[in-house]
């Protein structure tokens, strides 16, 4: 090999070098600068990043590379299903023309690459000239346009930015942040040991009591709820319940609890420990359960063991459904004074939850209310000067009563007026019907409003139905909006009163006693056209007998859906302290057979009104208006005349909480 050829092969392999050097520059800038832009096409996304780590049976999620934070996944999301980000939707061959691109600005000999498939054939590059090949290899820097350049990495910056097929998401994301699952349990615990009843009931108890108390509470469960829960489920319950009680003021100050944040964390770590061990299998399983977690509340909190064992049975109580419950006799009397008999102490309302308070639904007859001159749809914004907005219907009633002959100072709202009427409190009895009227004279339209199926309410039903038929009634409005049920028994015997034929209702219980069928009986009814009120307070009796009059096609059922409650609570007195457990020991059943559990009954006609205008009470009553058309429309009536009248056996008497 000679000098001069030694020179060429140098200088090209230095101008080899060069040109490599400035294509790895190049695609990595681009590469840089692609993936910038992804990271900025995904940065819409990362607020929803911290929501995604964990599905509901605890599974983790991976984390990404860049570390984004982590939470749980919302509840509306299956456990199947997990966060995806898909792959930009991509086509590969555009990047051959990239690799094209660049080869001719560095080389500017776009003659020699051809497009993949095209290229000619490596041989043919000797046949340039020697001189030509170097002059461009040496001046590679200068023939390269900087301009140019940057315009090739901006359209790889545009043309590489991912681009989403957004419908191919498989999951929607979630537009709230997910609530604290524990919250209610935490105001359930402090709504628990604010009551004086329920903390009268405690500090009355030793050990021992609380110990019968947990054992009968449990015995009952086992024997009659209609569906125990097992004991595992009833004694996790209590240690959930002991770990968060630890931690509420109301519980603290009524057990006397003198620890540490540190001990408390000890006592919760050691419950939670207890908790994740072997399952309880039976009473004696969990009983030792017990024992274990009072020890530990000694030790480390110098907690007395009956706050434990009380907290157990609630535990157990808990684990059932919402609508079994214990009602303790308070050794004090509160702020609500018993009168006696079937009387309270107030200024006679019936009240409804308002923002700013309460809003009146109506007033009674002969209470202070009615007689300065309240009326439906007046909303109560104060109590003695105090502002009643964002306080709970019961802590309302609490300010309004009190004592026999003391007054209270009521800030009324009507419209865009205030007013600030004083009341003197005095007995009202309390009676299972409200009102009863004609609401057309002269179409003979009577109303009788039912506020509870409570003892002797179908003797309240017929005095009222002989006093509007004195008045020469010829169709009634039956309402029972807001009215939350009652006996069994009295549900039964009111719709004997309208169903000449037919089944009015069934129970399926565990127990045999706890299965009946219930079918009309009586042999002479009221034969009237038929209007139910009805809405989302409507509940138990009330839907017992919504369901009886409508799939009897006794009459029409108008406004809104009813709340589903759908089981019957029988009550126990207890026998190691005073108060009463309502346990709920049967499911009921329409004529029909239809489960009520849960479903409700849905109108015949609908009012559709929005949330606001249900808070908003307003004096035009919208469905009892309905009520009239539909009467006046001449369908109830209808009816009525295709009605049969066979008399069927007597009902068993049952003593049933519906």
């Amino acid at each position: 090999m000679n000098r001069s050829q030694f020179n060429y092969t140098q200088t090209e392999t230095i101008n080899s070098a060069r040109l490599f050097v400035w294509s790895m520059v190049i695609l990595l800038t681009a590469v840089f600068l692609s993936g910038c832009t992804t990271l900025s096409h995904a940065a819409e996304y990362d607020p929803y990043q911290n929501q995604f780590n964990q599905n509901e049976s605890g599974h983790s999620f991976e984390r990404d590379h860049f570390n984004y934070g982590q939470d749980s996944l919302a509840p509306s999301h299956t456990n199947g299903r997990r966060h995806q980000r898909f792959r930009p939707v991509s086509d590969e061959s555009r990047f051959d023309e990239y690799e094209h691109k660049l080869k001719q600005l560095l080389s500017e000999e776009p003659q020699i690459y051809g497009r993949p498939g095209k290229q000619n054939n490596s041989f043919s590059r000797d046949r340039f000239d020697a001189s030509q090949r170097r002059q461009s290899r040496e001046n590679i820097d200068s023939n390269i346009d900087s301009q140019k350049l940057r315009e090739l990495i901006r359209e790889l910056q545009q043309r590489s930015m991912p681009q989403y097929d957004r419908d191919r998401y498989e999951t929607e994301f979630p537009r709230q942040y997910p609530v604290d699952p524990n919250q209610e349990l935490r105001n359930k615990i402090s709504q628990r040991y604010s009551s004086d009843s329920v903390v009268g009931t405690l500090q009355n108890l030793d050990p021992q009591r609380a110990y019968s108390f947990y054992l009968e509470v449990n015995r009952m469960i086992d024997s009659r709820h209609v569906q125990p829960p097992s004991y595992d489920v009833r004694t996790r319950k209590s240690l959930q319940n002991l770990i968060y009680a630890v931690e509420n003021q109301n519980f603290i100050n009524a057990n006397r609890v003198a620890a540490s944040p540190e001990q408390i964390r000890m006592a919760q770590q050691r419950w939670q420990q207890l908790m994740n061990q072997n399952p309880a299998q039976n009473a004696q399983d969990s009983v030792t359960v017990m024992r274990q977690a009072a020890d530990i509340a000694g030790s480390l909190l110098r907690m007395q063991a009956t706050c434990v064992i009380y907290e157990f049975a609630y535990g157990s109580l808990e684990a059932l459904d919402k609508h079994s419950r214990f009602e303790f006799t308070p050794s004090s009397s509160g702020p609500r004074v018993d009168a006696g008999g079937n009387s309270v102490v107030g200024v006679g309302v019936q009240l409804k939850t308002h923002q700013e308070g309460a809003v009146i639904l109506r007033t009674l007859n002969g209470g202070a209310a009615q007689k300065a001159g309240l009326q439906r749809g007046d909303v109560i914004v104060g109590v003695d000067q105090r502002n009643l907005s964002g306080l709970s219907l019961d802590d309302v009633a609490n300010l309004i009563t009190g004592p026999v002959g003391s007054s209270v100072a009521i800030d009324v709202r009507r419209g865009d007026r205030n007013a600030r009427v004083n009341l003197n409190r005095q007995p009202i009895r309390i009676t299972n019907i409200s009102e009863v009227k004609m609401v057309d004279a002269q179409q003979k339209i009577g109303l009788i409003r039912l506020e509870k199926f409570g003892e002797s309410a179908v003797q309240e039903l017929d005095r009222a139905l002989w006093s509007l038929h004195q008045q020469g009634m010829k169709s009634l409005v039956f309402d029972l909006r807001g009215n939350p049920g009652g006996l069994l028994t009295e549900a039964i015997s009111i719709s004997n009163r309208f169903i000449p034929s037919g089944k009015i209702v069934s129970t399926r219980g565990r127990n045999q006693s706890d299965n009946t069928i219930e079918s009309a009986t009586h042999d002479q009814t009221w034969k009237m056209p038929l209007v139910v009120l009805v809405d989302g307070d409507s509940a138990s009796a009330s839907e017992i007998f919504a369901a009886a009059i409508q799939e009897n096609r006794r009459g029409l059922v108008v406004g809104r859906k009813t709340y589903g409650k759908g089981t019957v609570q029988t009550h126990f007195p207890l026998q190691s302290v005073a108060g009463t457990f309502w346990l709920t020991t049967a499911k009921f059943y329409s004529p029909t057979g239809r489960e009520m559990a849960g479903v409700g009954v849905n109108p015949d006609i609908t009012v559709s009104m929005s949330e606001r205008e249900l808070e908003e009470i307003g004096p035009i009553d919208r469905d009892l208006k309905a009520g009239v058309s539909a009467i006046l429309s001449q369908k109830p009536g209808e009816l009525v005349n295709n009605m049969s009248g066979r008399p069927q056996g007597r009902p068993a008497q049952f003593q049933f909480s519906g």
